[in-house]
């Protein structure tokens, strides 16, 4: 049996989420990482990297060691879709599947995330950037070079 107490703060709570909906957990959070929580992310790019024509490879190369895991794609529905086309047509090739988010929480800034690939628990994986490919060797210079620089 409720004691009063209990019941004022259950009618209480059950009021509360009539007049301002489900208490929604990490708000600020959900609204950075389209939807979902960071805890989720097993890789994060942002609309600037989107844009840039390295990224694109470095993508490709990437997808296929996400791709037996169970993760969804999910893409900045406000990006221009000459930006989104090729990422959507890598997931749809790769069977990957993908939702293009285009509510409040997809935004436009450089800075603003345009890319998850997204678990439906928590991984809380350390690293969610692109893996870049190593950079060339530098060539030592030779005798020649130091001498005629």
């Amino acid at each position: 049996m409720m004691t009063m107490a209990e019941e004022q703060s259950d009618l209480q709570s059950h009021l509360s989420a009539g007049l301002y909906g489900t208490p929604q957990t990490n708000p600020d959070e959900r609204r950075h990482y389209l939807g979902s929580l960071r805890e989720r992310c097993a890789l994060v790019l942002t609309n600037a990297d989107l844009q840039n024509a390295a990224t694109l490879p470095a993508f490709t190369k990437a997808l296929p060691q996400y791709q037996h895991r169970d993760l969804k794609l999910l893409l900045n529905g406000k990006l221009p879709s000459d930006v989104t086309t090729p990422y959507l047509t890598l997931a749809t090739k790769a069977a990957f599947p993908f939702t293009l988010v285009n509510d409040d929480t997809a935004q436009l800034g450089e800075q603003a995330v345009g890319l998850l690939l997204v678990a439906p628990t928590a991984i809380n994986q350390a690293d969610v950037n692109l893996p870049q490919p190593p950079a060339a060797p530098k060539k030592k210079p030779g005798l020649f070079d130091r001498l005629f620089d």
